[in-house]
């Protein structure tokens, strides 16, 4: 049987989600398309079942369904995420991100996505509208959170505002698979922070102001657990790597005043001296007089803020 190659890899990452995983697939195999995709799932070796209803998914959509499934958990080995155990075979143009609590609701979602990745080869990146829900299914109204998110939430270069912001929410994306190159070069760990910084410094981004998918609340999830916040030092380590792939011109798509910004943000940030490896990257801008002004400001307001 000749199987065409998916044009988009949904990528699900998933551990002790027997309770949601049913959700979660069924808003991958309801996707209405007029193309081919796959869903590459790795479970990380769950324990309450959730690897036995990936196997009758699996067995019902054997051309759709790739799991992975270990036998002993890579988490706590240091092996983590997407860009291990799914990106690598990632057989389509272009990548779809949902963990495996979270879930779609919007049959079009991908023919949407991918229709305006298609109408234009600047255009990189597209996330959307979401949904917050609770452990029942009960949708959150009003919450801060999200209403941040959404304010930040825009169409157009997105650098700037990412190096402040993490903004989009993981389970709307969609990527040109292309921009993932030099990622590990510069970040040493690939969640969805740095990940969009990354792809969003080398494209333009669409913000899709329809809703697609549900957030689900996990007190015991990663980022509400801090378990990010440690990895990568309070953000400081993603931080890091971002001015030094800016430096190396990893992103030289920027516009004029988003690089003024940019760069900025950047002086700002190694004159405070609370970047990772911040000694190597201010040798690398020491002698730029916008530096040098920077640093002037920060230790006058240091001095003056000691004198009170």
């Amino acid at each position: 049987m000749n199987i065409p190659e998916p044009l988009v890899s949904i990528s699900c990452i998933t551990y002790n989600h027997a309770r949601y995983i049913r959700q979660c697939l069924d808003g991958f195999v309801l996707q209405k398309t007029t193309f081919p995709f796959e869903v590459l799932i790795h479970d990380d070796a769950s324990t309450d079942g959730t690897a036995d209803i990936i196997r009758e998914y699996e067995m019902k959509y054997p051309y759709i369904i790739k799991p992975i499934y270990e036998q002993e958990n890579q988490w706590v080995k240091g092996r983590r995420g997407s860009a291990i155990f799914n990106f690598p075979r990632a057989k389509g143009k272009y990548i779809a991100l949902c963990e495996g609590d979270d879930y779609w609701i919007d049959p079009l979602k991908l023919q949407k996505q991918v229709d305006i990745l298609e109408s234009d080869k600047n255009i990189g990146f597209v996330y959307s509208k979401f949904q917050l829900v609770n452990f029942d299914n009960m949708l959150i109204e009003n919450y801060s959170t999200v209403s941040n998110q959404l304010s930040h939430s825009k169409t157009g270069y997105l650098l700037p505002s990412l190096l402040r912001n993490n903004f989009p929410q993981t389970l709307t994306v969609v990527f040109k698979k292309e921009l993932l190159a030099n990622f590990d070069k510069y970040y040493s760990y690939g969640y969805d922070w740095p990940l969009f910084i990354h792809i969003c410094g080398k494209c333009k981004s669409v913000f899709l102001k329809d809703v697609t998918g549900c957030y689900r609340t996990n007190p015991n999830g990663m980022m509400a657990s801090g378990t990010l916040k440690d990895v990568d030092n309070g953000g400081f380590t993603t931080l890091s790597g971002a001015f030094r792939a800016y430096l190396c011109g990893e992103y030289k798509v920027a516009p004029i005043l988003d690089k003024l910004k940019i760069n900025v943000y950047m002086y700002y940030r190694l004159s405070k001296g609370d970047i990772k490896d911040s000694v190597e990257l201010e040798n690398c801008v020491k002698s730029r007089l916008l530096y040098q002004l920077m640093r002037r400001m920060i230790f006058v307001w240091a001095f003056l803020l000691k004198k009170k």
